[in-house]
């Protein structure tokens, strides 16, 4: 995933948290990219990912 989120270019800043039992991705990006882009983009390359819910 790293080379998908490092080479997008609306994607200011992330991580993983991988001590969190749900190894929660945190994005900074700019306002022109949205939480279902990039849903999709990291399905589109095979990972699950899902938003969390308070």
């Amino acid at each position: 995933m790293k080379p998908i989120l490092n080479n997008h270019s609306d994607i200011l800043k992330w991580s993983i948290d991988l001590e969190d039992i749900d190894n929660v991705l945190r994005i900074e990006a700019t306002n022109t990219v949205t939480e279902d882009t990039i849903i999709k983009l990291i399905r589109m390359h095979g990972f699950y990912i899902k938003t969390l819910t308070d």
